[in-house]
């Protein structure tokens, strides 16, 4: 495994404390942007601002996909997520807004 990369970035609730329509994955790739299928290491995901709540963060990636549930911000505004797993590369999600 070599970096990380948002398979599906999170999209924007109606409000705070309101979970995503759509919750993020994060996938573990190699160096050639494949999905390491057997890594099973934890994925942790940070806002840019505000305060991140899921089922679980970090996450264990089963299959080499970390797939998130219940994700919500608890502020008004514009975000992005990075997603960090050790010593792997980093992946900034596309931005979203909470209004």
């Amino acid at each position: 495994a070599a970096r990380l990369s948002f398979t599906t970035s999170p999209s924007t609730p109606t409000a705070p404390n309101t979970a995503f329509t759509t919750q993020p994955k994060v996938t573990v790739q190699d160096a050639w942007q494949n999905t390491a299928t057997t890594n099973t290491s934890n994925v942790t995901l940070t806002p840019s601002g505000a305060t991140l709540t899921c089922t679980a963060n970090p996450k264990a990636a089963a299959a080499g996909v970390a797939k998130f549930a219940a994700c919500k911000m608890n502020t008004a505004g514009t975000y992005t997520l990075t997603a960090t797993d050790g010593a792997l590369t980093s992946a900034v999600s596309s931005s979203f807004t909470i209004s």
